[in-house]
């Protein structure tokens, strides 16, 4: 059976006297919603006993948070096959393979990275929603984070919202990009009726992508890229905007690529975030799948 996710605190001599609410808010950063639910369902001790939220707290108090056990959306179990490279009480790190959606949508209801999830938890007898923290496009492999309840996942939402987090990517684009390393800056707008993202200099999502040169072929090139920002298509669309899109990039690229590779040339190699409940970083990386490095042998070399 699923077992509910539980954090403990012991009270520090900073926090004795303080209100337990004051020390939930300072430790943990809850929302006024999850505090609320907390009270109400009374999963909240000090010392295994439900106290009020404005009770005061003493230095070498324990305190216990308990999270209810989640029913499971309402997602089909599948067996789909995906890695996992990491896996707590808290999240789950995923090494995506090419061709899978993250999400049940219209055009893709089934066969997802969530009906697998749904079905990996349900053979452990466990209860869970799909939270993804990171995301990456069907054709994108690499590393994504889900995260496994409600604070987890708001947590890490926080720090991806103050940008205290780390993706690279490596992507295979078009051309010999002459710049050593650059920055593309520029909003990105909702996407048309075709799906199809594009730029502006006025109103619009702000975007920023660091890229580096790491190989030049002889009309390709191998970058490392570094987000500050996470919009949809953030890479795909800002490469194909200075006149290197990512081979096998049907949608802002070319559909003339399928001889080389059957996807977009694009894998999140390294992700590196502040771990909800250890309270440091940690990182992950995955190697260049053999499409992609298969694509890099048959590129011809700069001479």
């Amino acid at each position: 059976m699923n077992k509910n996710i539980q954090f403990t605190h012991k009270v520090s001599r900073e926090d004795d006297g303080k209100m337990l609410k004051q020390v939930l808010r300072n430790k943990y950063r809850f929302s006024k919603r999850m505090m609320s639910q907390l009270k109400l369902n009374r999963l909240v001790t000090v010392n295994g006993e439900v106290v009020y939220f404005t009770s005061r707290v003493k230095e070498g108090d324990e305190i216990e948070i308990s999270f209810m056990e989640e029913e499971s959306e309402q997602i089909r179990p599948q067996p789909v096959p995906f890695d996992i490279v990491e896996e707590d009480d808290d999240l789950i790190v995923i090494d995506k393979p090419p061709g899978l959606v993250v999400h049940p949508t219209r055009g893709y209801p089934e066969g997802t990275l969530a009906n697998g999830l749904i079905h990996y938890w349900k053979k452990r007898g466990e209860k869970r929603k799909v939270r993804p923290v990171t995301r990456l496009d069907r054709d994108t492999s690499g590393l994504m984070v889900v995260a496994k309840h409600a604070y987890a996942h708001a947590f890490l939402a926080d720090q991806m919202a103050k940008k205290r987090y780390e993706r690279m990517y490596y992507a295979v684009v078009h051309g010999q990009v002459p710049e050593e390393k650059g920055t593309i800056d520029r909003a990105i707008l909702p996407p048309d009726q075709a799906g199809i993202r594009s730029l502006t200099s006025e109103e619009g999502y702000p975007a920023r992508t660091h890229f580096a040169v790491i190989w030049r072929f002889a009309d390709a090139t191998l970058l490392r890229l570094h987000l500050e920002t996470g919009r949809t298509h953030q890479i795909r669309v800002h490469l194909s905007s200075i006149g290197h899109p990512i081979i096998g990039d049907t949608l802002y690229g070319s559909e003339d690529d399928q001889q080389l590779i059957g996807r977009q040339a694009l894998h999140a190699a390294h992700l590196r975030l502040f771990h909800p409940r250890f309270r440091e970083w940690r990182e992950w990386k995955s190697p260049l799948p053999p499409d992609i490095r298969q694509l890099l042998e048959k590129l011809k070399p700069w001479e």
